[in-house]
């Protein structure tokens, strides 16, 4: 007979103690869940792409020179120094018509728009003709053996000596068509923005009234200049601000700095009392100023600031 396996049992109280353990970690499970979910969470931090203030040079790729491109080159400098030596007519204006010509007017074309010149009688097409005509005229100047002045081992180019040339005919040109426009103007009964007014001050008139008040002013300081100062320095600074005044006419720029220093070589003093002293002395010129507006004269003898 097939016996049977004996089946043991557990005690209820050793089964309830089991589930009641296991619903303890199911509760204690689920809490430190809910602890986790209601920590703060750290911010995520994503990766922000930062741009140096200093520019990166990037390596350039050297292009090479694209002969077809330029206008000007060896072949053009061989056909001018040709031209120069070839003495028939013919052969030398074919040989202009055919390597020069067109190299010449690119290079007055590109030379009169980049400096922009505005003051012409005429239009700028026929500027830029003249312009051909002095390279023209010039040509038999070029030597191709002389040395460059900038370095003195290598020789003057074609390119560089017409380039010069070209600028320097139409800043010429240029310069004297401006005096011309400000030497001659129109004069319209109506104006407008366009209007040009001549000058009503004349220039030699008021240079010579100036010469007047700067010999009234010295009068004046000769004068009073004992009264108003006491200590012998500040009557040293000013007696050679007084010269300065005679000396105007002969002084070829006013630099403040410069007048200091000639100042401080005659006085013998420091900056701080030079400028005390003038201060003290423009409250005078103020005065003088003002009564030689209103009145046309100077009252020498008087050194009050009323």
């Amino acid at each position: 007979m097939r016996k049977h396996k004996k089946v043991t049992r557990r005690p209820r109280a050793a089964v309830k103690h089991r589930r009641k353990i296991q619903k303890k970690k199911v509760v204690a499970r689920k809490q430190r869940k809910q602890r986790r979910q209601q920590r703060p969470r750290k911010p995520v931090v994503v990766p922000v792409a930062t741009f140096s203030e200093i520019p990166i040079k990037l390596p350039r790729k050297r292009r090479t020179a694209n002969v077809s491109r330029m206008y000007f080159t060896q072949e053009t400098e061989d056909a001018i120094v040709l031209y120069n030596l070839t003495e028939d007519l013919a052969i030398r204006e074919q040989i202009f018509r055919d390597k020069i010509l067109q190299p010449f007017q690119k290079l007055v074309e590109n030379v009169f728009n980049t400096f922009k010149f505005s003051y012409f009688e005429t239009g700028p097409q026929d500027v830029q003709k003249e312009c051909l005509t002095h390279l023209v005229a010039n040509m038999h100047k070029y030597d191709p053996t002389r040395c460059s002045k900038s370095d003195p081992k290598k020789k003057t180019r074609a390119f560089a000596y017409f380039s010069i040339i070209a600028k320097h005919y139409l800043i010429l040109l240029n310069n004297t068509n401006y005096k011309k426009f400000n030497q001659n103007v129109e004069i319209s009964e109506e104006r407008d923005e366009n209007t040009v007014q001549l000058q009503a001050d004349d220039k030699y008139y008021a240079q010579q009234e100036l010469t007047d008040f700067i010999k009234l002013i010295i009068d004046f300081w000769e004068k009073n200049v004992n009264k108003i100062f006491t200590k012998q320095r500040d009557l040293n600074i000013a007696n050679a601000v007084v010269e300065l005044f005679r000396n105007s006419e002969r002084i070829d720029a006013f630099n403040k700095k410069a007048l200091y220093l000639y100042i401080r070589e005659i006085a013998s003093c420091k900056t701080q009392q030079i400028t005390k002293v003038i201060n003290r002395m423009k409250q005078y010129h103020d005065t003088i100023q003002k009564s030689y507006v209103e009145h046309g004269t100077i009252n020498t003898d008087r050194y009050s600031l009323a």
